[in-house]
């Protein structure tokens, strides 16, 4: 049940879950890793799907709203100048990087399929790059555990 239970929560919040797993449920290095590893990709793959149809139900239902329209003023807020930033000065990577550690799963998943479409190598790296943030993550707190 704590298996599922990890899996579950990793899909969700990757970063979070983590203490969790290590402290409350006492699970191993590698039983941490396989479980966190197998949620986080599950994770990926549900909210990219659910993101596709997401956008495209938007661009079917709103037309007029996904046209370009030139508005007289645009208003930025603190969100979407950081979304914007994001995306121009670190690209893909910076997603990549930033979706386990700050963002969560589904935002870096929805981001990634918005910004740069749907090919199958982008979620590679968001897997790959929530792969190696649980190594980072595991050996932190299990280090952590060691010492206490």
């Amino acid at each position: 049940m704590k298996e599922i239970t990890v899996i579950f929560f990793c899909s969700w919040k990757f970063a979070a879950t983590f203490p969790v797993a290590v402290y409350a449920m006492k699970m191993s290095f590698f039983d941490t890793i396989i479980f966190t590893n197998i949620g986080g990709a599950i994770g990926v793959l549900v909210f990219t799907f659910f993101s596709h149809l997401l956008i495209k139900a938007y661009t079917k239902y709103w037309p007029d709203k996904c046209k370009y329209h030139r508005k007289s003023k645009t208003i930025f807020n603190k969100r979407n100048r950081w979304l914007v930033k994001l995306k121009t000065k670190y690209g893909l990577p910076g997603i990549v990087i930033l979706t386990p550690l700050l963002l969560s799963i589904p935002i870096g998943s929805f981001l990634i399929a918005k910004y740069y479409g749907e090919r199958k190598a982008n979620f590679l790296w968001l897997i790959f790059g929530q792969i190696m943030w649980s190594f980072v993550y595991t050996l932190f707190y299990t280090q952590i555990k060691s010492a206490i």
